[in-house]
């Protein structure tokens, strides 16, 4: 008698990828877009960063660091597979945001900015650093649920630099009326403190209260 065959497992789109694909492609042109001449020294962009020269440099470079790193880390192929890997990357995107957040608020006070925008840069990295570190605690316990759910917490914050720019990009007559600009940045950074809340808990706030499936009703 033949022995018993597993159901093949159907292969699922790769959404991730795509979605960080996509994600990619748009930072590498938003961030063209603006800071295409940075490196002519006579350019407005250059003169622009230049208080804060070699501070933007190191924000950058991990920063960017921080963003790929990441892509990574949600990868449940690579976590199941090659988890010291995922450890490794793990503790390379902590060590980049713990470098990378702070600084880019030492870049807001350098450069000239409204008071409105240094407190949402300050804002941003006070996020990111934050979610960080409980994201590293709760694996550090030993709560490794928890802590994939604040590490989807902790990257929308490294992504407020790629909205932002895009819709400028997309938009370039919000670069004419400040105001807009910032508002679109405090957007960007309201949308990261909240938008993940809603995607973790939104399949269980759609679930019926109580096993029979009946929703439970407050009598007056």
């Amino acid at each position: 008698m033949p022995a018993p065959t597993s159901a093949a497992i159907p292969s699922r789109f790769p959404v991730k990828a795509l979605f960080f694909a996509a994600f990619f492609a748009l930072t590498i042109f938003a961030a063209y877009e603006k800071n295409a001449r940075i490196l002519a020294p006579t350019s407005p962009i250059a003169l622009h960063f230049a208080p804060a020269k070699w501070f933007i440099a190191v924000h950058a470079v991990f920063g960017t660091l921080a963003m790929g790193l990441a892509a990574f880390q949600f990868s449940n192929r690579l976590r199941a597979r090659y988890l010291r890997i995922h450890r490794i990357l793990g503790y390379a995107y902590v060590t980049s945001v713990f470098i990378s957040a702070p600084i880019a608020v030492v870049v807001a006070f350098k450069i000239p900015k409204p008071v409105s925008v240094i407190a949402a840069n300050g804002m941003q990295a006070l996020g990111w650093i934050v979610c960080t570190s409980i994201a590293l605690y709760c694996v550090r316990s030993g709560n490794i649920a928890q802590h994939r759910r604040w590490m989807i917490r902790s990257y929308p914050f490294a992504m407020v630099f790629t909205v932002g720019r895009a819709v400028a990009a997309f938009f370039p007559a919000i670069q004419s009326y400040p105001s807009a600009g910032e508002a679109v940045f405090w957007g960007a950074i309201v949308l990261a403190a909240f938008l993940p809340s809603i995607f973790l808990d939104w399949p269980a706030a759609r679930q019926p209260v109580g096993s029979s499936g009946a929703q439970v009703r407050v009598r007056k």
